[in-house]
């Protein structure tokens, strides 16, 4: 048995992916979000191989506070082996906790996981050749290795899915088979993300992998364009456990590649939520295509109650290149299908994928606004292209000079695309997209110009939505008056709500 601590260090504190002409810095990640599945499905793991786990989800801490919270465990819990979540957004807090505890505590074994280890493990390892890095997914790799660590005279080659160094030579084992049947798999553990009792949101997983390859999405990697599914009953199980031992659970996200693969599969699970009357809100992702009239009358009845769409663009060029496999024709045909039921959709929106430009960003305000008004969608803001490693996007970025291998190794925040466009012209794409389409925008002079005849069916969204107009009022106000001020009047507000 070993002690394990899994760590999943905080992101970078800039994002140039979701800053804007007036925020620079981007934003964080709300401590009320998503969390780490990965670490989830890793401690419960461990822990059936009778291994002694801790976890810290340290995604929205600050560097200081990260830090500290790891060293601090360190010290009371004492673990064998340290494990750590690399996302190509916490790289840089999380090279400072391997090369503090290497230094500080030699004695612990390191290993690293995640999309960006299995990306980039070479240069990883080269940089901390004493490490291990876990290739592709873990629960039984990390487990093996666990076992292995401490045995004299273990061979390490024996474990699939690995990579480290012998003296002075890299070695990769063989490549491991995927989890065939995830039903196997113990459920996620929750409970390290629910400790302070606020937390109201859950995180699912219903299926792993994609069969499509995004230009800008790194996911083949590790799901090898293939879905395997679990069942329906596994999948229930783990609702009705998350829903009786945390009852201020209000909602889940399932956060699977491709929920609407197999319509007739969410229809099934719809049917065992409804039959056990589950309560409580479910929020998805999935593609603009397959979609069937029964199933999302099947989501509704289920209380979906957001359904977020990949679209990314407008521009028909633009969606072939990107290799989404959609037309603006599938797009109006989602918006018409939802527009018949309660649930609320968005359409996600990326600026600068390759050939973007001003045509192909006016063609995007155009074919929203018309979605717009079959089904209205609220927007605050839309994304710009961020370069991860293991995208083809990165692959141009590198044929053009933009950036190399090494700027993994730097302090750097994940830089977006800009081969074609400098970092302010896209910024400027962005703000000329949104006073189009965002709601937010249609109250200042240019966007009340550029929505002026979406009036009508921006009303009948805001009669429909009345929390909607409390927060756009909320938020000019903290526009225009002074910081003090609007939080006195929030502060008593709340005394009447």
């Amino acid at each position: 048995m070993a002690k394990i601590l899994l760590v999943s260090s905080s992101f970078e504190s800039i994002s140039l992916i979701s800053a804007s002409e007036k925020n620079r810095m981007g934003v964080k990640i709300p401590s009320n979000s998503h969390y780490p599945l990965g670490i989830a499905f890793l401690h419960s793991s461990l822990e059936s191989k009778d291994h002694l786990v801790k976890s810290l989800f340290l995604n929205s801490y600050s560097y200081d506070d990260c830090f500290n919270s790891v060293t601090e465990t360190i010290k009371s819990f004492d673990p064998d082996i340290v494990g750590f979540q690399i996302l190509t957004s916490n790289r840089v807090s999380t090279y400072y906790l391997i090369e503090h505890i290497h230094k500080n505590n030699p004695e612990i074994k390191i290993a690293i996981g995640g999309i960006h280890s299995t990306i980039m493990y070479r240069q990883l390892l080269k940089k901390f050749p004493y490490i291990i890095a876990i290739l592709g997914e873990g629960e039984i790799t990390f487990a093996e290795l666990a076992e292995k660590w401490f045995q004299a005279n273990a061979d390490l080659n024996e474990i699939d899915g690995i990579a480290f160094y012998k003296g002075d030579t890299l070695v990769t084992t063989k490549m491991r088979k995927l989890i065939e049947n995830l039903d196997d798999l113990p459920f996620p553990n929750h409970d390290i993300f629910f400790e302070d009792g606020k937390r109201t949101s859950a995180c699912l997983l219903t299926t792993r992998g994609c069969p499509f390859s995004c230009s800008f999405c790194c996911l083949d990697v590790i799901s090898r364009k293939k879905v395997r599914k679990r069942s329906i009953a596994n999948i229930i199980a783990e609702i009705e456990m998350l829903l009786s031992k945390f009852p201020k659970i209000k909602d889940i996200w399932i956060h699977d590649d491709t929920f609407f693969i197999d319509n007739e599969r969410v229809i099934e699970l719809c049917d065992e939520v409804i039959k056990r009357k589950l309560k409580v809100a479910f929020t998805c992702s999935g593609r603009m295509k397959p979609l069937s009239e029964k199933m999302i009358k099947k989501l509704e009845q289920a209380n979906f109650k957001k359904v977020l769409l990949g679209l990314e663009s407008g521009d028909e060029g633009i969606l072939k290149t990107s290799h989404k496999m959609i037309t603006q024709t599938d797009v109006v045909n989602a918006f018409t299908l939802f527009s018949k039921s309660k649930i609320s959709i968005l359409a996600f929106l990326i600026v600068g994928l390759p050939g973007e430009n001003m045509k192909t960003i006016l063609k995007t305000a155009r074919l929203i606004k018309r979605v717009q008004k079959i089904k209205y969608v609220y927007y605050n803001d839309v994304s710009v292209l961020a370069v991860y490693p293991g995208t083809e996007i990165y692959e141009i970025a590198k044929k053009k000079g933009m950036i190399d291998d090494n700027y993994w190794l730097t302090n750097k925040p994940n830089p977006i695309f800009t081969v074609e466009h400098s970092e302010e012209k896209l910024l400027y794409f962005k703000g000329v997209l949104l006073k189009h389409i965002s709601l937010d925008r249609f109250f200042t002079p240019a966007g009340f110009i550029a929505q002026f005849f979406m009036i009508p069916y921006i009303i009948k969204y805001l009669m429909a939505n009345k929390n909607i107009v409390k927060v756009l009022g909320s938020r000019k106000l903290k526009e225009i008056l002074p910081a003090k001020i609007f939080n006195l009047i929030k502060k008593i507000s709340s005394f009447f709500i």
